[in-house]
Formats: C-alpha cells, structure tokens, sequence
C-alpha cells in the first residue's frame, strides 16, 4: 500500500484490505516520474442491491501529481521480436505453425466536466501462435515473452489442436514472403508525445469551450506487429497514432469533433475545439421535427458509420459465403448512385498504412464500388480457398477467419462542404450517429440515433439544432440517391479501443443524400 494511504485514518470498521475494495482513485498512471500526495478527500454513499441496509461507503481521492515529461522508450524493435517468433517456431513439433505478435505503448488522457480525470501509460506485447496438426488448428496466447511462457503456448496449443476436429476448409499457409514498414507509417513526433503535452492541448480545449462543458479523450500510440510462419513469411509492421475526441455539453446542447492522424504534430486542438462549440451554440434549445423522409448531409463521422456496417455486411467474402450479404446475386451491378466510388486501401499514407494482413499476405488498393457497381469482395485465405480465389489481403481478426475492408477511401467530389450546405433549401445536417444495429441485413436496412449535433437546414442555412431522431432505412435506397460529396476527406477512426492497439481508419467525405427515412424522435 502507498505511504499516504497507509497513514491516513479509515473507518474503525475497515481493515485495509477492505479499504482497498471500497474505494475509487482518481489519480494519474504515466511514464515518467512523481511525486503524489493527497490533495482532496470525499465521501459518498451509493446504494447497494439490498437497498439501505446495503449502502456502500466509499471514499474518492484526488492526488495532485508532479511529473517529469519525458516519456519512457519501450518499444521493441524488429529483431527483438523476431528473436521472439522465432524461438516459437523452433519449439514447434506440429506440422506448420504461424506466429502473430501485437506490441503496443499506449497512451490516453480522458477529461470530463472539464477536468482531466485518467492518465494512463501500457506497454504490453501479445504473442499468439497457432499450429496445425493435419487439418486440426490449435490456438494459444500470452503476454509473457520470457522462454517457458513462450514454450507453454507451444504446448497448448499442440495439445488444443490434437483434440480439435479436422477443419475440411484449413487452407495453406502463405509462404515465403519478406514485408516490412511502409514509409511514412511511424511518425517521431507522435512516439516521443509526453503527457504533459497531452495535458496542455487538453487545457487549451477546455478554455475554448467553456461555459460549456468538456468531455473527450487525447490518446497516442505506436504499435508493432510481427507475423512469422514455418513456410518462410516474415513480416514486421510500425506505426504511430494519434486521436483527439472533443464532446462539448451544457445548456442542453452538445457538440462532438474529432481528429486523428499518424502524426501528432498535425493536430490542430483549437480547430477542433471550436468546431465542438459551434455544433454546441447551434443545439441549444434543440426544436422538435417530425419524423419522416428527409434530405440529409452526412458529415464525415456519421457517413463513416454506414461505410463500418458495409463493409462487414456487404464486402466481406465471409457473409457473402454464409448468404447474410446485401451483394448476394448483385456483383458487377449497380447497387448504389454512380456518384459513389469507394476502394480499399491499405497503403495510402493519409491513413494508417499498413503492407500486410493478419496471415502474412500482401495488402494492395482494391476497388470495391466504381460509379455506383460493386466490384469486388475481401477475401482472407479461408474464404479465398473456399471460392477458388486468391486472398485479397484482408485477414483482420487474428487467427479467425472474416475478411473486413479496415482502409476504405471514398472518391471525393469537388464542392465544399459549406457549398453543399447553401445548395439545399429543407434538410437535416447529422454529424454522428449513435448506437447503430443492423436490423435485415441482406436489405441492409440499420437503426440508429442522432447525436451531438443534428441541425436543420433551411434556405441554404444551418437555423437550428434538432432533439435526436431515430433512422430505419435501408442504405441501399439511401446511397443510391448521393446528391453531393464534399472535396475534402477526413481520416475518421476509433479515438479509444480495448483489445491490441491496431490503427485503421477511414477516408470520408461528407455526403448529401436525396433520401434518408427518420422514423422516430426523442425528448433531447
């Protein structure tokens, strides 16, 4: 127990193991390194299941923290983690194995009302290999690298696999390829960002959108992955990352920005600060409307919600095989407006490039909508195998087969977003949706809400934010009306994730739609 905690005086009916229970911490977790004292002590009361009897005692501890800038090295290198795949595969006794190793520094700031609430550093490596006896896979994994972890998932996943049944579909490993960074992939600025620097382009966010209140996460990266495999594949990947996410609330409005980049030095936190305060300003107050079919301009984040849903309900070889696919008897036609091109691609540094996927192959552009026509499915090696293919490079999940399309590009058009704006008389502008589900895929109609910032367009001008509506539509019938793309793309990506630390995103523009079915509303 720290110092400070151990002197201070608990409830004479707490131990201080019960005390460690009972307790929540605020306090700052970053590279570096600190002093802390206790700044601030409150107690609440929440209850419990039982109700009175039951209500939990708890205390929160604010610490004021005093902290060197500079940020720990901890990233492993390629050799180093070769060295790791490689002491696994010769351990292997199996008839082929492949390696896949995850090493991430992760780094995240999270402000609420205002105030930085979490500042949190993880440096952690995840190595997985899989083995095939026959037809028969095993899968194992640690986060352990020293040699008997490394050994013990050699042994369990030969044991997992002997009890497996055979898997008739087990295509061959990929063999004897040599892939390494792509250029431009790790930026220095962004692995050498401290938290401080975090720290003050998040006050400087905050000043910006008082009184209103701030809400986001400023979180940075740099990620390694390694695939190695016994039929000669060696492949290593680095790439750095960086993401700003601004929720500005109060009065009853709220606005929501974001940005993320390879590289941190092209974060601009007051543009998107004030961007937040402005859908803000404009939803205060919001006004009902009713239900029904509008025109709608869907900003980058909202447009890249139904892009997410496509890719995996439409472009993956692995629905289009299990019959769930909106494609299913319509490649090589026209599915949606010829004014919506899209393609993957995963090489394109605007984005988070990356040279190969999660079994060694080679990724390269893949045209998947040319003028409106879909063109072509992603395919990993499984389904590839399963359609007389070649795989397409898109094995995403590690050590599972569902091929995605994680670098989408849309073709831009070549009017501004403010144009596309004043060209429409009655409309709804949506900047992001908000739980959205699948209702029929194979119709790919989706459900979801508007949030943090939907405004009414009248006479060219945005006039007013409107309380949340609820969409149900089918998105076939609603792409196939784009009236309008705007010329500039956004890398939009998740700003915050669990699991391994893999940067992908997608290039958006905006897109005004003819057509777009709101079926319900709400009271905010």
């Amino acid at each position: 127990m720290p110092s400070f905690l151990a002197a201070m005086k608990w409830p004479n009916s707490w131990t201080r193991t019960s005390m460690l229970r009972r307790m929540r911490v605020s306090m700052t977790i970053m590279a570096g390194n600190f002093k802390a004292k206790p700044h601030k002590i409150q107690k609440f009361s929440s209850s419990g299941p039982g109700g009175g009897a039951d209500r939990l005692k708890f205390w929160r501890i604010s610490l004021r923290i005093s902290a060197q800038p500079a940020r720990e090295e901890s990233m492993r290198g390629k050799e180093s983690l070769f060295n790791i795949a490689e002491q696994i595969l010769r351990a292997v006794k199996a008839d082929g194995a492949e390696v896949l190793i995850f090493a991430e520094d992760s780094y995240l700031t999270r402000y609420a009302n205002s105030e930085i609430h979490q500042n949190m550093a993880i440096s952690n490596v995840n190595v997985g290999v899989r083995v095939r006896l026959g037809k028969k896979t095993g899968i194992a994994w640690t986060n352990r690298d020293d040699r008997d972890s490394l050994l013990d998932i050699v042994r369990t996943a030969e044991t997992l696999a002997s009890q497996m049944p055979e898997d008739p579909d087990l295509p061959e490993l990929f063999s004897r390829v040599e892939l390494g960074e792509v250029e431009g992939a790790f930026v220095e600025s962004t692995a050498n960002l401290t938290p401080a620097e975090r720290a003050r382009t998040v006050s400087r966010v905050i000043e910006i959108l008082r009184p209103f209140k701030a809400f986001g996460v400023y979180s940075s990266g740099i990620s390694e992955i390694v695939y190695l495999n016994t039929s000669g594949s060696r492949c290593y990947h680095r790439v750095t990352d960086v993401h700003l996410s601004v929720n500005a609330m109060g009065e009853g409005g709220s606005g929501w920005a974001q940005i993320s980049s390879r590289d941190a030095s092209s974060i601009d936190p007051e543009d998107v600060a004030r961007r937040a305060r402005r859908k803000a300003e404009l939803s205060v107050n919001p006004i009902d409307v009713e239900p029904g079919e509008y025109t709608v301009i869907l900003e980058e984040l909202a447009f890249s919600t139904l892009l997410a849903f496509m890719g995996f309900m439409g472009f993956s070889a692995k629905s289009y095989q299990e019959g769930r696919s909106f494609l299913l008897g319509r490649l090589d036609e026209k599915v949606f407006s010829e004014n919506l091109t899209i393609y993957d691609d995963p090489l394109d540094v605007r984005g988070f490039p990356v040279g190969f996927d999660f079994e060694g192959v080679p990724k390269k552009k893949l045209v998947l909508v040319d003028k409106g026509v879909a063109k072509n499915l992603v395919y990993d090696l499984k389904t590839a195998a399963k359609d007389g293919k070649e795989s397409t490079g898109h094995a995403l999940m590690p050590f599972r087969s569902f091929p995605y399309p994680g670098h989408m590009v849309v073709k831009p058009g070549s009017t501004s977003i403010d144009e596309i704006i004043r060209s429409t008389e009655r409309g709804i502008l949506v900047t992001r949706f908000h739980y959205t589900n699948v209702i029929e895929p194979r119709a790919f109609v989706l459900t979801g809400m508007t949030r943090d910032g939907t405004f009414l367009i009248e006479d060219g001008t945005l006039v007013k934010g409107v309380k949340n509506l609820r969409f149900t539509d089918s998105m076939i019938d609603a792409l196939s009306s784009v009236m309008a793309i705007s010329e500039d793309l956004s890398l939009v990506s998740d700003t915050s994730w669990y699991g391994h630390r893999f940067p992908k995103g997608f290039l958006v523009p905006s897109v005004k739609l003819e057509r777009f079915n709101f079926t319900g509303k709400t009271e905010f």
